[in-house]
């Protein structure tokens, strides 16, 4: 991990990053972790102008999230998007809290994606 404003963050787990953001997770447990919210920039898949993926990434929270495929850059980036939506609906049935970097919440799912 390293450090930014003095908060220790998870380091970046895609090279070419498009989208990101960061936020603060209460867990069920109470502990409190910076969250690393990333999409990588989508790449065609062997060069096939019909197959495309970008990489996601939630350091912090979830490890290991797989390639997102589309069609084009565009289905992918929103496939995204909507993934990291589902993960962190999930992360809050589960019990757990948002928070904005600074501190403010706790926040709805909605609010990161307004």
């Amino acid at each position: 991990m390293t450090t930014v404003d003095n908060t220790l963050v998870p380091e970046s787990k895609i090279d070419h990053v498009v989208a990101e953001r960061f936020i603060i997770c209460r867990l069920k447990s109470g502990e409190m972790r910076v969250v690393r919210l990333q999409i990588g920039l989508p790449l065609p898949i062997d060069n096939d102008p019909g197959r495309w993926s970008c990489d996601v990434a939630l350091p912090g929270l979830y490890p290991g999230i797989p390639k997102v495929p589309g069609v084009d850059s565009f289905q992918c980036i929103n496939l995204a998007f909507g993934l990291i939506r589902q993960a962190l609906e999930r992360f809050m049935e589960e019990g757990g809290q948002i928070y904005w970097r600074d501190g403010s919440g706790p926040l709805g799912v909605m609010d990161l994606f307004s």
